[in-house]
């Protein structure tokens, strides 16, 4: 069976927004928003236009809607976004476009839902979890200070490891599989704006090049692995590479 949710824009919202509980209520909220929007728009302007100009008005338009809500959201939480999470944030937009133009949501608005709210649950346990381990606040509020806690698990690693989590928990709940999830959609930008380490010898744009390469390469490898290898349905594909990241960051942090 089809997902019926938006699994790439869930995942890189999830890798941008799951450090706290606060910003992944808002978030999950703006997620879900993007993609009805998506799918209204799509339907909308489906029989009064040609293909290509439908996948380009859903697209930007999508995107456009995304990144504005997104800004004002977070503004009004008091959170204002870095440039760099914006731009991803109408990436996140174009992957509710992408969901809706590829996926054959059918204008099942209940079942994009119903589905696109597990996904938020999970996001929210996830980074309720990660907020509380990371510092021992739940949403913004410090609840305990204890020894095994660390801010470590506010780093990028952790937030893969979240979105690999969450979708896959909420693949099992659905008894659907996430192996048609193109993993690439949701990874690639966030290996733009999230680097696992700095190379400073050769110069800042070699630098950062090279950090950023050196992920995708070695993501690209081990996707090519996980493609025979066995594991249950709900953590096939999306799932498995979102987890596959993050140990990939975990130790290439190390150096």
């Amino acid at each position: 069976m089809k997902l019926k949710y938006p699994a790439e824009a869930f995942a890189l919202g999830i890798i941008l927004f799951s450090a706290g509980m606060k910003e992944a209520f808002a978030a999950g909220i703006l997620v879900i928003l993007s993609a009805v929007f998506a799918e209204f728009l799509k339907n909308l302007l489906e029989s009064s236009v040609p293909e290509w100009s439908l996948r380009l008005c859903v697209g930007i338009g999508t995107g456009a809607v995304c990144s504005s809500v997104f800004l004002i959201g977070f503004a009004a939480l008091g959170a204002p976004l870095e440039t760099g999470t914006w731009i991803l944030t109408f990436v996140i937009g174009l992957l509710c476009a992408y969901f809706s133009l590829t996926g054959g949501l059918g204008a099942e608005y209940g079942d994009l839902f119903w589905e696109s709210s597990i996904v938020w649950g999970f996001w929210i346990l996830l980074a309720i979890i990660r907020e509380f381990l990371s510092g021992g606040a739940i949403f913004g509020n410090t609840v305990l200070q204890a020894s095994f806690q660390s801010s470590a698990i506010a780093e990028p690693a952790f937030a893969f490891l979240a979105a690999g989590l969450a979708l896959a928990f909420t693949n099992g709940m659905l008894k659907k599989s996430g192996a048609k999830g193109n993993s690439l959609l949701a990874a690639i930008p966030a290996f733009f704006l999230l680097h696992p380490f700095t190379v400073r010898i050769f110069g800042q744009t070699a630098g950062m090049l090279i950090s950023i390469v050196v992920p995708v390469l070695m993501f690209l490898s081990v996707k090519q692995t996980l493609r025979f290898s066995r594991m249950g349905k709900a953590y096939k594909g999306l799932p498995a590479d979102m987890l596959t990241a993050g140990f990939i960051y975990m130790i290439l942090s190390i150096y």
